[in-house]
């Protein structure tokens, strides 16, 4: 049994008249089906394309590849920390830092103080 006969490739074939007239009657039955009263009656032609095939796929390519260089920009846009930013909020850590520790030693102290407050009495 030969598989070549039911190759998924397939040479591609003018279309006779009669074949064309049955594909728009195809088309017309399915616009009538979807058609709403504010439509046209005649179902609209098919858009036909006359760029060559090699302009169609380049205009694809150029998309895709547009698409692909906005996504990288996207992504190389985000810089790190200059050495000034970087030394800004490690000073704004320290300080925080030096904060919390003060606070934390007020604590104590009142916490002692209590203590020996309550010892007295």
């Amino acid at each position: 049994m030969s598989n070549q006969s039911s190759s998924s490739t397939s040479v591609k074939q003018f279309l006779t008249e009669e074949q064309i007239e049955i594909e728009r009657q195809r088309r017309q039955a399915d616009w009538e089906r979807v058609r709403s009263a504010a439509d046209p009656v005649e179902a609209p032609a098919e858009v036909f394309d006359s760029r060559s095939l090699y302009e169609k796929l380049k205009e694809q390519h150029d998309s895709k590849k547009k698409e692909f260089e906005d996504m990288w920009s996207a992504k190389n846009s985000i810089r790190g920390l200059d050495e000034d930013e970087s030394d800004f909020l490690t000073r704004l850590d320290r300080a925080k830092l030096e904060k919390q520790r003060a606070l934390k030693r007020l604590e104590q102290e009142d916490i002692e103080e209590l203590k020996i407050s309550f010892f007295f009495i």
